[in-house]
């Protein structure tokens, strides 16, 4: 069984490196959605886009058992991957789960008169035993309400959200507590306070008819096993039950991306997987499985790294 992966919203496509693919290789995609997504390359619906065509050339020469991952957004392809939608419901998803975002924190700041943005900030530490708990443990003991965990991505590094004036507040005791400390500000330029359950716990209901409707459309709500399991962000679990993946890619779209319990699950599962392809735009995920997993993985991100993996 292989393990494919599938990268969020923080992966810009670097589009020469996509039109090369499209260009080299035969993708099915309407036109205008991919001259879009060659004129919005950060877009969440051309991220989701893009990852879905490399998706669909891996499977045209591909066969036997996956075990599906997404990282945050990835997971929405996870589910385009087991066939309950195809790339424009893709792409229409992911920017209406983007909008909701946008408007839940607009409303979140408007009723408590907050006149400042949302920031994320990527915080290391190699000394670190488990960052991501211990910045939990540090956020709970002084009490600041608006900073959240995003990404647990490894034991050495995590994403914090939270107003810019509490980060900011936040930063001597992050460098005290943590020896060699790096804080990356990251790019929001929707200032959204992503996986934050305070301000974004409202988009849930909304996000999960919206895609309900869709699959009803399709007429595949009535699917009830997924043709590949789905390792889930939000409790790193594996489900294989189509309602079940995709409550959980609901909720934790306002929850913490729990990758290292991930990890956890598919270090247990190593005996039964063979290897790790991960799906572009980016190699994002591609480093985070390749340091933390018991397994050969393979980037899937370029014309390049597709030949290199087809000569394997």
């Amino acid at each position: 069984m292989k393990l494919v992966t599938f990268s969020g919203q923080g992966t810009p496509i670097a589009i020469p490196v996509l039109m090369k693919v499209v260009e080299g290789r035969r993708v099915k995609v309407p036109r205008d959605l991919l001259q879009y997504v060659y004129r919005n390359p950060s877009s969440p619906g051309s991220i989701a886009v893009c990852s879905g065509l490399f998706y669909q050339l891996f499977q045209e020469k591909n066969e036997g058992d996956q075990l599906l991952l997404g990282h945050s957004l990835g997971e929405l392809s996870c589910l385009a991957a087991n066939g309950l939608f195809g790339l424009e419901d893709l792409f229409s998803i992911a920017k209406y789960r983007n909008d909701l975002m946008v408007q839940c924190t607009k409303r979140y700041l408007t009723a408590r008169g907050i006149s400042e943005r949302f920031a994320l900030w990527a915080l290391s530490s190699p000394r670190a035993q488990d960052l991501p708990q211990e910045v939990a443990g540090l956020l709970q003991d002084l009490q600041i309400n608006s900073v959240s965990i995003a990404n647990a991505n490894s034991v050495k590094q995590c994403v914090v959200s939270g107003l810019e004036s509490e980060l900011a507040s936040l930063r001597i005791e992050l460098q005290m507590n943590f020896p060699r400390l790096r804080i990356t500000e990251l790019s929001n330029p929707h200032g959204i306070p992503f996986h934050n359950s305070a301000v974004l716990s409202s988009t849930q209901e909304p996000l999960y008819d919206y895609i309900w409707q869709i699959m009803k459309k399709n007429n595949t709500h009535v699917q009830i096993q997924l043709d590949s399991p789905i390792l889930c962000n939000l409790d790193g679990q594996v489900s294989t039950v189509v309602h079940r993946a995709l409550e959980k890619f609901v909720r934790c779209s306002s929850n913490t991306v729990q990758f290292t319990w991930c990890y956890d699950t598919i270090n247990e599962m190593a005996s039964e997987l063979d290897e790790a392809v991960c799906m572009g735009p980016g190699n994002v995920v591609y480093n985070l499985v390749k340091r933390n997993c018991n397994l050969e993985a393979w980037e899937y991100d370029s014309l390049e790294s597709i030949e290199s993996y087809e000569r394997r």
